[in-house]
């Protein structure tokens, strides 16, 4: 099998150029999720081609099987349900693998039984979305905000908050925490307002507090869910996240 890192980035370069095509990933990020041209480039940001044969006629077939984007008989989810390619870039730049997002909306994916992501084969426990960008600013603001989704991480990139990671779908885990602890000694957390953001805030807490890492947690105002929903609001910008994202013990939560 060819370099599996080079062979990923050649997908990924492919899925970005491949994007012109489709009006409905172009019209989802622009309009639903409201992304200048600009960032769609720097993440490179794709639509999965829908040849999956032709695909393998640029890209190793051996290499797309074995991180589970084809079947061994040349079928891909990706083409078929989770077109909308994110690519996850370790803080080297060497190309991990690619996140699929479905367009259906929360009905037609009930009917089909998908889940909203669908991620290529990559240990998702020890990476860290857009820490290959935000490295630098972390290392300088001696802080990292840790959000949940892609799209948050993206939506606070777009502020001018680029000292920002999210993680990918998973756990906040120990690889996570002795990964940032290298670039910066404060990790201040914004995970999702719902009850699943409440217990994921409580576990972080008991289990890396006096680790030797200042830990913050910012609430959510209501009535947001997230980050990227709180900045859908045309009167939120970088100034309004500071003055009303307040710091919370997460036993108080409620």
């Amino acid at each position: 099998m060819k370099d599996r890192a080079n062979e990923i980035s050649k997908l990924i370069d492919i899925c970005h150029l491949n994007l012109e095509k489709s009006d409905q990933c172009l019209t989802y990020l622009r309009k639903n999720r409201r992304l200048s041209l600009d960032l769609i480039n720097k993440y490179k940001l794709g639509f999965f081609p829908q040849n999956v044969g032709k695909l393998t006629q640029h890209v190793d077939e051996e290499a797309l099987i074995s991180t589970n984007i084809i079947s061994s008989y040349k079928g891909s989810e990706f083409s078929n349900y989770f077109y909308l390619v994110i690519p996850l870039i370790d803080e080297y730049g060497t190309s991990v693998g690619i996140s699929g997002r479905a367009l259906a909306n929360d009905e037609e994916r009930s009917y089909l039984g998908i889940p909203k992501y669908k991620n290529s084969s990559f240990k998702k426990a020890n990476y860290l979305f857009g820490l290959n960008f935000s490295k630098e600013k972390i290392i300088n603001s001696s802080n990292v905000y840790v959000v949940e989704g892609y799209f948050d991480q993206i939506a606070m990139t777009q502020r001018g908050i680029d000292n920002c990671v999210a993680i990918c779908g998973t756990a906040f885990s120990q690889y996570h925490f002795y990964k940032l602890s290298k670039y910066c000694d404060k990790l201040t957390f914004l995970l999702d307002s719902d009850e699943a953001g409440q217990k994921s805030a409580e576990r972080i807490y008991s289990k890396f507090l006096n680790k030797g890492i200042k830990l913050r947690f910012l609430k959510i105002p209501k009535p947001y869910k997230d980050v990227d929903e709180y900045f859908a609001e045309p009167s939120k910008n970088k100034s309004s996240f500071f003055k009303e994202f307040k710091q919370i013990i997460p036993e108080d939560w409620g």
